[in-house]
């Protein structure tokens, strides 16, 4: 097709740009696709004010103090290209891998990729200004957390997750779940006045949540996946359980979305004792990865992940191609050792699958850049 004869594209018909920017799921998303121009501005109606803001007070059962639903979000930042004099090549693009979190007040705060650390220094080449209209922002997940007003995370809470999570449902459409840390289920819709917890008959002990095709799904110690009825009330299998073993050691498993399948990562947990026997480290020593292999309803043992790198956080856990980012390695598990030791600094370690080693992350462990 000649250049000439090309469509542009704010001459698309209306209903297409409204097909393509109801697939917009974030508030950013959306505020970028406006802005491009006012055919694409008149496709799609603003965000819903209505729409669910963080931090939100939400009710608490197990303490007498106030708490509050609080948000960020890991993304990708890509900082614009620099113009350059002519015949001079251009400075490559710099691509940083972020966690943000917006105030109520609006202004916005870096995090340690792994905790809830606020970021104090930067590296010199970080940008001091991120403008929306000229950086690219890619969303890669949402991580969602309980805290009190001024006096951090709310103890014996493993994972959170909202569902729906879109900027086009409204506030009265609001789910949350969570997985308290000796593995019980919460629900939690927003108008009720007391949290819901599932009555497990078989006595499962679950060790994450997330939210996979629009289901609210979750994995026992077995390995398990379940989807979580929207009545609360039941939980229907998704996947058979995984045999991993044991060995007289502690495992954890984490569930991770990569290119649209569904892994459970096992975690194998040596548990250092002190001298008067009371668990103070967590050493991970080594990880197994798994699979969902929908059409034959089995899990297959994966042993290596390619170009992509896992990350596993405290609050949420998610895939990177380093293709698309760089700055760390493929075919492995980023993750931070669990320590009961109080003010203990962040321990970030690198898991290769290659050769099955665990080494001290090489670079800074609250964002990732090329």
């Amino acid at each position: 097709m000649d250049r000439a004869e090309r469509c542009r594209w704010s001459d698309l018909p209306p209903e297409i740009l409204s097909m393509i920017g109801k697939r917009l799921h974030t508030r950013m998303d959306a505020l970028r696709f406006r802005s491009v121009c006012s055919s694409f501005r008149s496709s799609i109606p603003p965000p819903r004010r209505d729409a669910p803001r963080f931090p939100l007070r939400i009710p608490c059962s197990w303490s007498d103090h106030s708490v509050f639903l609080h948000d960020s979000t890991v993304c990708v930042l890509e900082t614009p290209e620099k113009a350059s004099g002519s015949g001079v090549p251009s400075p490559p693009r710099s691509r940083w891998l972020v966690k943000l979190q917006e105030s109520s007040l609006g202004d916005v705060q870096l995090l340690s990729l792994f905790s809830q650390r606020r970021i104090t220094y930067l590296p010199p080449n970080f940008p001091k200004v991120i403008d929306s209209l000229e950086f690219r922002i890619v969303e890669i997940c949402r991580e969602f957390r309980i805290e009190y007003g001024t006096s951090g995370i709310v103890p014996g809470i493993r994972k959170v997750v909202v569902s729906p999570d879109c900027v086009w449902t409204g506030l009265d459409e609001l789910e949350v779940y969570s997985v308290e840390n000796e593995g019980r289920l919460g629900y939690w819709k927003y108008g009720d006045e007391n949290w819901t917890y599932l009555d497990d008959q078989n006595g499962c002990s679950y060790d994450d949540i997330i939210v996979y095709e629009g289901k609210v799904c979750v994995v026992d110690q077995s390995g398990m996946v379940s989807l979580i009825d929207s009545s609360f009330r039941t939980l229907q299998k998704f996947s058979p359980p995984i045999y991993t073993g044991g060995g007289g050691h502690s495992n954890c498993k984490y569930l991770v979305v990569s290119g649209g399948d569904l892994y459970v990562v096992d975690r194998e947990i040596d548990v250092n004792m002190d001298e008067f026997l009371v668990p103070h480290f967590k050493e991970t020593f080594g990880f197994r990865v798994y699979r969902l292999d929908r059409r034959c309803g089995k899990w297959v043992d994966v042993g290596s992940l390619g170009d992509m790198a896992f990350f596993l956080g405290k609050h949420c856990s998610y895939a990177i191609s380093v293709h698309e980012l760089g700055g760390c390695n493929a075919n492995c598990i980023h993750f931070m050792e669990n320590t009961a030791l109080p003010y203990s600094r962040d321990k970030v370690n690198v898991f290769s699958l290659e050769d099955r080693s665990v080494k001290p992350l090489d670079f800074l462990p609250f964002l990732v850049s090329t």
